[in-house]
């Protein structure tokens, strides 16, 4: 069992929908999911669970199925929030996306680490490689292209993929990827494609002071 599967297991996650949700705390989250990165040769899917994803994971079975199997953070806007009172689901009001946690999670890791970034759209990936790249300039991160082999070693992938069928197509993509963690964005990544990459530059943090997101 992975970092996640003993989180879920000997905690008492809350619920959303039926799934397992990992409600902790920003710091607790970026902690759990630094372990999940060290383990690379036990991958982890993390998945952002929002409005969008909960009715998807309703009509689909089969998506429902690979959802229970990752590592879920509850996300979304108001009408997630909506939703969830109408249908009575717990939920404790911590909101997570791809926008704000990815970056955080870059800043946390404070080895080195090799960063994937894969997808379908060669422009929006050497955009969001290029500000990541800025944004935490002690990784190394890489494109991850179509075309490319993937068969190389990630500490950790983010995958950029607007669709559910162009992210099957990457998954199927990183099939041999050795990696601890996957971090499906979704189209969560827009803003960063968009920046240019000189923006949005963070100091390395030093070992002696993690960084709080409380």
């Amino acid at each position: 069992m992975n970092a996640s599967g003993e989180f879920l297991a000997s905690e008492t996650p809350r619920t959303l929908f039926g799934l397992r949700i990992c409600d902790l705390g920003w710091n607790a989250t970026l902690g759990l999911v630094e372990g999940l990165v060290s383990l690379r040769g036990n991958r982890t899917t993390l998945s952002f669970f929002d409005e969008r994803t909960s009715l998807r994971q309703a009509l689909d079975l089969s998506y429902r199925h690979q959802l229970d199997r990752r590592l879920l953070l509850p996300s979304g806007g108001r009408a997630f929030g909506l939703l969830a009172k109408i249908l009575k689901k717990r939920h404790g009001g911590r909101r997570y996306s791809a926008e704000a946690f990815v970056p955080a999670l870059l800043t946390y890791l404070e080895r080195p680490c090799t960063i994937g970034v894969a997808g379908e759209d060669v422009g929006r990936l050497e955009a969001i490689r290029d500000h990541f790249a800025k944004h935490a300039p002690w990784h190394e991160v890489i494109a991850i292209l179509p075309d490319e082999d993937a068969s190389r070693r990630f500490d950790l992938v983010v995958v950029d993929a607007a669709s559910l069928a162009a992210e099957r197509r990457v998954e199927r993509h990183l099939a041999s990827v050795r990696t601890g963690l996957v971090v499906m964005a979704g189209g969560g990544l827009s803003k960063f494609a968009a920046l240019k990459p000189e923006t949005r530059t963070a100091p390395r943090p030093q070992s002696q002071a993690r960084p709080s997101f409380a």
